[in-house]
């Protein structure tokens, strides 16, 4: 009887922890350099926990509620659209262009995905239009739990 509870609760314990979830790492950078884009998303496909635009040094940070993902690997489809409704001047909409979708490593608990992306959203320098340019992003999705 002893065996069967201590096997009982080894069972449930380690049955706890096989099932996580982690944070998937999303970062892109332009060729020349100037425009960066970073993303924390919880889950690979879940909730936007952080949002970053960068243009020639000048950060953007996005709030991330405001957040709607889309991600489907076998079709190398990620999107995202942020449009902060309090402020009504920072939006962000990003998608990978499929064709570029490439799988680096894709292990049950271990994902890491590259392609490219464009990028559309607001202006985050001073003293210019109100929205960025298209830009093309080279881009990196590492997930691990």
């Amino acid at each position: 009887m002893k065996k069967l509870i201590i096997y009982s609760v080894l069972f449930i314990l380690f049955s706890n922890f096989t099932v996580g979830s982690g944070t998937a790492f999303l970062t892109c950078k332009s060729d020349s350099g100037r425009t960066e884009f970073y993303a924390e998303i919880q889950d690979i496909e879940s909730t936007l926990e952080k949002a970053i635009l960068t243009i020639d040094e000048t950060q953007l940070q996005y709030k991330t509620d405001e957040g709607h993902i889309i991600f489907d690997p076998e079709n190398g489809v990620l999107t995202m659209y942020i449009d902060d409704f309090k402020s009504q001047s920072k939006y962000l909409q990003f998608w990978s262009i499929p064709s570029t979708f490439k799988i680096i490593k894709n292990k049950n608990h271990h994902q890491i995905y590259e392609f490219k992306a464009k990028i559309y959203g607001s202006e985050p320098r001073e003293n210019k239009e109100n929205h960025i340019p298209m830009i093309t992003l080279n881009c990196k999705l590492e997930y691990q739990i």
